[in-house]
């Protein structure tokens, strides 16, 4: 398989990252349904394949628009072919509902830095992200059409959006190549009664959308290097010392569906250089004849200092009885390199994975995540003396019935806390918080329950009578939704709705909650943060404070349909008179 080379694909992340510098505001969005997708929207330019079918939907918007992100569909089990460019056009809205006259159109060539698309170069467009040569003044409704270019014969149709009930006019099409009129968008069912899906970017009206974090500082993103073959990309942990070491850890895919493998990734940045570089990790082992089953990933950092580092996660492998599948995985950098550590297989099962760290000393270090032993799925807690692992065991809640995990885990020496989730033979999801003396591990007290099901995958512990938790809740008919809770020595209560349920630190005198939105306490109120600009989807994976004012994490984004990974640092906002 050819590859997109790593230079191209870091100038279209520095150039989404410049994007995001401008804050620009989703303006509008038809989000995928997956019920159906368009006609082809492209247009063909080879001798003798002359084609040109274009499909166009209305939006409604008052701003600048300076992007385009269209959701094509990929025929993934087709031959592909490779886009010689992208046509956008802007018509006026009709009172009947149809396309007007052209307002704005213009063609980028393929490999223009404006057209984010096929980032691993295989010939299979999906997502594209399309930044405007000049903005567009939009101050009311329109139509919008995507086109890709290609020299030959190709598919790209563009996802439904709004089944049955799409917002203003349903998708329209014409036939340029016979200089047809513009109709209603039908196929074989019939007149098509939806969307497509896509979502324009800009500068709406008023003042900028807020910046400020924490009340002191900003958002700051850097792409990271591809390993070399690498499709995807995911960072899972970080950990950053005092004397300026930092680190990175997740994984990475090669290869294609049906043959794509999953190897570890580290990232460092040295005190004296600024720019994170992989260093070399354990590989998986060999599995053929079949080489998809090669899989291994960390997905928790933690050490004592910089030469003393451990990273966790999962490696398929087999069990002690020969089931193959998901074991422990645990590496440890001693300052020149990284050497896997030899852990505990399962019995009668495989799934175990390592998902939190706790360093608390050299010789006492922690390890929580997902375990199997004789049929039975207890939550992971692993520890190590200095010199070996060795397993603790972790209670069940009552009635005792197996299936239990842990996410994440803070705290001190002799005050450590656990948290996860997991199920008592139903189909629910529920709490799950252990307390830790160093030794063993016992049932915290229980927590509200706000939904019919509750998991947690993050805890910050500040002191033994003051502890967040943070995760999500759900309800049948509702959905999902954000949750913090907090334990003050003597019983746990909801801290939050409004946000956050991912990492969290202490900073600027409050602690910081990520999510979707993220949120953070000031000591009197939970107040929502500003996100990530710039990039039409992200997941916040980790952040760790680093001052009173600084933080560094990371985010796994969505570009152009392709996961990709950057990390992010929270700085002081700078303004000319000094720090705000």
């Amino acid at each position: 398989m050819t590859t997109m080379p790593a230079a191209r694909i870091v100038a279209t992340l520095l150039a989404l990252t410049a994007l995001g510098a401008r804050a620009d505001e989703r303006l509008w969005y038809n989000e995928i349904d997956t019920y159906t997708t368009t006609r082809d929207s492209i247009v063909v330019t080879g001798p003798g394949a002359a084609f040109d079918q274009e499909v166009a939907d209305d939006f409604e918007a008052t701003g600048l628009v300076r992007r385009v992100v269209a959701y094509g569909h990929d025929c993934f089990n087709c031959a592909g072919a490779f886009s010689t460019g992208v046509r956008v056009r802007v018509y006026a809205k009709h009172a009947d509902g149809s396309p007007g006259d052209e307002r704005y159109g213009f063609r980028l060539d393929a490999d223009d830095p404006r057209f984010v698309h096929d980032l691993n170069h295989t010939g299979h467009e999906e997502t594209i992200d399309v930044t405007f040569p000049q903005p567009f003044q939009a101050d009311g409704a329109y139509f919008i059409s995507v086109q890709l270019e290609y020299a030959a014969p190709a598919y790209w149709p563009i996802w439904s959006s709004h089944h049955t009930a799409p917002l203003g006019s349903p998708v329209y099409l014409r036939d340029n190549t016979a200089g047809g009129a513009w109709v209603p968008h039908s196929d074989a069912l019939g007149p098509s009664h939806f969307d497509f899906a896509f979502a324009l970017y800009g500068t709406p009206p008023g003042p900028p959308a807020p910046t400020l974090v924490a009340g002191c500082g900003e958002w700051n993103v850097e792409p990271l290097p591809l390993p070399d073959g690498a499709t995807a990309v995911t960072v899972h942990a970080v950990r950053a010392f005092d004397d300026g070491e930092s680190w990175l850890v997740g994984g990475y895919d090669n290869g294609v569906i049906g043959m794509q493998q999953t190897f570890s990734l580290a990232y460092h940045r040295s005190a004296t250089d600024a720019a994170w570089r992989i260093v070399p990790t354990p590989s998986p082992e060999a599995c053929s004849p079949n080489p998809s089953c090669a899989k291994v990933w960390f997905n928790a950092i933690d050490g004592i200092a910089s030469d003393d580092v451990w990273a966790a996660g999962w490696k398929d492998g087999q069990s002690d009885d020969f089931y193959f599948g998901g074991q422990l995985f645990i590496a440890h950098w001693d300052g020149h390199a990284w050497t896997e550590v030899a852990a505990p297989r399962t019995h009668s099962g495989t799934g175990a994975e390592v998902a939190g760290i706790k360093v608390v000393a050299a010789d006492d270090v922690w390890f929580v995540g997902s375990w199997i032993a004789g049929g039975q799925w207890p939550a992971l807690a692993l520890h190590w003396n200095g010199s070996s692992l060795e397993l603790a065991d972790t209670p069940f809640p009552l009635p005792g019935t197996p299936g239990w995990s842990l996410a994440a885990i803070d705290g001190r020496p002799g005050d450590l806390w656990a948290v996860g989730a997991g199920s008592d033979g139903d189909m629910s999801t529920s709490p799950y918080v252990l307390h830790g003396d160093g030794s063993s591990w016992e049932l915290a007290a229980s927590v509200p329950m706000p939904g019919q099901q509750i998991e947690f995958n993050a805890v910050l512990a500040l002191a033994s009578d003051d502890v967040f938790a943070g995760g999500s809740w759900f309800t049948g008919g509702v959905g999902y939704g954000p949750l913090i809770v907090h334990w003050d020595g003597a019983q746990w209560a909801i801290a939050t709705q409004a946000g956050g349920g991912g990492p969290m630190v202490r900073i600027a005198s409050g602690v910081l909650a990520l999510g979707n939105p993220s949120v953070f306490d000031d000591g009197t109120q939970w107040l929502p943060q500003p996100g990530l600009d710039g990039f039409d989807a992200y997941a916040w994976a980790d952040l760790q404070a680093t001052g009173a004012c600084h933080a560094l994490g990371a985010a796994i984004v969505d570009i152009a349909g392709v996961r990709r990974s950057v990390s992010v640092e929270l700085k002081p906002r700078i303004f000319t008179g000094g720090f705000d």
